[in-house]
């Protein structure tokens, strides 16, 4: 079994679905929390070489927040360095935002309404989708912006959803949110939820959907362990 780093942001930003997949398959996980202490953020990260990959989750941050950017600069190291070293990395939203920036790229807010919060499915350009269009959840006000030579594997309309460097894959979307985890997200957000939707609605949307995201998330952990890692899923 592989030995995992998986780095949560905020606790409440926690694996959810692909940790417990990581963790039914028997892996040898250790978390990482940065903002367990808001007012003092833990960028001490294990040596990540130890490990045979790095999963990262999102946050209720903005990359580009200067009242955070100690903390993401340290993180954006830690990811420079995977990919230097050929650790293989998946960040997903917030940690896929942190990889675009590590290769070149950078954030910005999405324009007024281009943000995605719900279900959504993606579509590629490419030959081969490696993973389901859908549906998948999403919780994002920002977009990333991607070097030229970047491989962009999906997107939609409005933003890059799966994009990959080598080793290292970046989605935009929330593969591992379950209901328990959005809820959580809704009472901490509500402000965030646009006019569009509202929380009942996302609960609602998500409740039916969950046995296919679930279904669609342990595809792309698959995909990610055999493919990019290498390592048995």
């Amino acid at each position: 079994m592989a030995r995992l780093l998986l780095i949560s942001h905020e606790p409440e930003a926690a694996p959810a679905i692909v940790g417990r997949i990581l963790q039914e398959a028997g892996h040898d996980i250790h978390t990482h929390v940065v903002l367990a202490d808001a007012s003092s953020p833990n960028v001490n990260f294990p040596d990540i070489n130890t490990f045979d990959a790095v999963f990262a989750f999102g946050s209720f941050a903005n990359a580009y927040d200067e009242r955070h950017r100690p903390w993401v600069e340290a993180e954006i190291n830690l990811i420079r360095r995977s990919l230097d070293d050929d650790v293989p990395y998946l960040g997903i939203c917030f940690g896929g935002q942190l990889l675009a920036e590590s290769v070149g790229g950078w954030i910005e807010r999405a324009p007024q309404g281009s943000e995605e919060i719900g279900l959504v499915s993606i579509g590629s350009d490419a030959d081969r989708l490696p993973i389901p269009a859908g549906p998948w959840f999403t919780w994002h006000e920002d977009r990333m912006v991607l070097p030229e030579d970047i491989e962009v594997l999906a997107r939609t309309d409005n933003a890059v959803q799966l994009f990959r460097k080598n080793r290292a894959v970046g989605t935009q979307f929330h593969p591992e949110a379950d209901v328990a985890t959005v809820a959580g997200w809704i009472r901490i957000g509500p402000d965030h939820i646009p006019a569009y939707t509202s929380g009942d609605q996302l609960i609602q949307e998500l409740t039916q959907a969950q046995p296919v995201t679930e279904a669609n998330c342990r595809q792309l952990v698959d995909w990610f362990l055999r493919e990019i890692a290498q390592v048995d899923a």
